[in-house]
């Protein structure tokens, strides 16, 4: 078993100011995911202690719905080495018409949030490029990225 621990020594860079990232759990269970998440928290901790992580539950629906809840210290470390996408609830939800489009850009612009990642397989990574694209071209500033998972090997 690998453990891995956030440094708690570790100084905020000086000079950046806070920031508000969304995260979303989408596809079939799969180890990491739990870890990608913790990963995230303790890195934008480090940037700066005030930044703020909004995780949005059972998958992309809770994007376009704005079912969300803020990821706190405790919550991650209750779920911190266990694998597994239970911590906000996964989902094979795609976000595909227009309105769910728009109302995933209006949730994550009404968060303020500077980014969202997609932990997910192909077609999870496939629909975070295209709401990346439909974001970009509505002037949103929300950037999407994927992160990629798999027990299929299919990346």
């Amino acid at each position: 078993r690998v453990e891995f621990e956030a440094d708690p020594g570790h100084e905020p860079a000086a000079g950046h100011e806070p920031v508000k990232l969304g995260v979303v759990l989408s596809g079939g269970q799969a180890p990491g995911g739990h870890n990608v998440i913790a990963g995230v928290f303790d890195a934008i901790r480090r940037w700066h202690p005030d930044s703020t992580l909004v995780g949005f539950l059972d998958g992309p629906k809770g994007i376009f719905r704005g079912d969300f809840v803020e990821v706190t210290r405790e919550i991650i470390d209750g779920f911190r080495n266990t694998g597994g996408f239970d911590m906000l609830g996964s989902g094979r939800h795609k976000i595909e018409t227009d309105e769910q489009m728009q109302n995933s850009m209006t949730v994550c612009a009404g968060l303020g949030l500077d980014g969202l990642i997609v932990i997910g397989g192909d077609d999870s990574n496939t629909n975070a490029a295209l709401l990346a694209e439909f974001f970009e071209a509505q002037g949103c500033k929300t950037k999407v990225i994927g992160v990629p998972k798999t027990i299929d090997g299919d990346l």
